[in-house]
């Protein structure tokens, strides 16, 4: 008789175990079942702060998102803008080191970039951009290496110092803005706006190219991180440090230059910025994508594939978010709720991360039984 038996201990109402296997059919039900359960509790939310028909919001939403060719291509450039630098932070998280730098990197990508295309606007203009190009990947690169140094060399917290780092970039991108700025404007302006040189050429539409050249860099980063031996090495060091050591892995090399990495893909990312798509740089050049791309990495449990999908998801709440709150269904459907709406799906979503690696299992009751020992 077990121990805990013996002395008439009852096991724990609810016992959560790590899951060994689970399959692509079960991990699709799991995640089919959050998001119905968001769009039941979403539905509910607007019925009652509003009491009209949910339905008539989900279809502003929608609207808002995918409504006219315009809003189309707009949602597509900010869904590959975000998978970029969901991208970038990938090799850095594989590697558990935890990078929130990605908007400090992105600015001074995008800050070398423009410089370059401010400074030297009468370079023949393939030669410019390749020059833009290297600047923004070094400068994104060097940003990323220096908090990689300090925590191969001296262990610091690595998620407070290139948090820290972005305030730093910010502070160089409005120095810039403020020497460079026209007497009269608060802003940079549009650099190159008559010879448009250091602009990327347009195939269709401003965001056929850099979605492309971010499709390029996925593949290749699932390729590095999964097939090549400096891959394997990210891999290990990011399951254990001792085992890393104990393989013969320069762990100091690996950091810094998995950071290096990283920082490059935000610095190019930068670069499409300034030279494919706004032409300009400000201190909201990169919005809040180098944090949201965080939560699309955790979504997608660093499957770089996965990513298009969670980046997709993520655009369409918070563009559709903004067309609900400008629409006139109800003055409750403000900023607000649509912060709301999308903070119960997205949590839903990582809800269903939980139920997908671990198994929750309530104790079931036991019948009672009549003891015949001893009689």
């Amino acid at each position: 008789m077990k121990r805990t038996e013996a002395c008439g201990a009852k096991s724990p109402f609810v016992r959560i175990s790590q899951r060994n296997d689970i399959s692509p059919k079960q991990r699709l039900i799991i995640r089919a079942a959050s998001v119905a359960v968001a769009i039941l509790v979403d539905a509910l939310f607007i019925l009652i702060v509003s009491g009209k028909n949910p339905f008539l919001a989900f279809g502003k939403i929608f609207e808002g998102t995918f409504g006219n060719k315009i809003k189309f291509t707009e949602t597509v450039k900010e869904t590959f803008l975000l998978l970029g630098v969901a991208i970038a932070l990938f090799p850095a998280y594989k590697m558990k080191f935890w990078n929130v730098g990605g908007q400090g990197q992105i600015l001074m990508g995008a800050l070398a970039a423009a410089a370059i295309m401010k400074k030297f606007p009468d370079v023949p203009n393939f030669l410019l951009i390749l020059i833009m190009l290297l600047a923004a990947i070094v400068a994104g690169a060097a940003w990323g290496m220096i908090p990689a140094v300090f925590k191969a060399f001296w262990n610091t917290n690595e998620t407070l110092f290139t948090l820290m780092m972005n305030y730093v970039a910010i502070q160089f991108v409005v120095l810039y803005v403020e020497k460079n700025r026209g007497l009269t404007s608060s802003s940079l302006g549009i650099i190159n706006g008559i010879d448009k040189s250091g602009w990327l050429p347009v195939l269709g539409n401003a965001t056929v190219l850099p979605a492309i050249l971010i499709s390029v860099i996925l593949v290749a980063m699932y390729f590095y991180i999964v097939r090549s031996k400096q891959g394997y090495e990210v891999t290990v060091v990011g399951e254990s440090l001792n085992t890393a050591r104990y393989a013969g892995i320069n762990v100091k090399a690996v950091i810094i230059r998995t950071m290096a990495i990283s920082g490059a893909v935000c610095g190019f990312i930068g670069f499409l910025y300034v030279s494919g798509l706004n032409h300009t740089i400000s201190d909201s050049t990169s919005g809040s994508y180098g944090f949201t791309a965080v939560i699309v990495c955790w979504l997608a449990n660093l499957n770089p594939f996965l990513m298009i999908l969670y980046s997709l998801i993520i655009v369409f709440f918070q563009k559709g978010g903004l067309s609900l709150q400008s629409s006139k269904i109800s003055p409750a459907l403000n900023s607000y709720s649509s912060e709301i709406i999308i903070a119960v799906f997205l949590f839903s979503l990582l809800i269903s991360n939980f139920f997908i690696k671990y198994r929750v299992q309530f104790r079931k009751k036991e019948k009672e039984t009549e003891s015949v020992e001893g009689k």
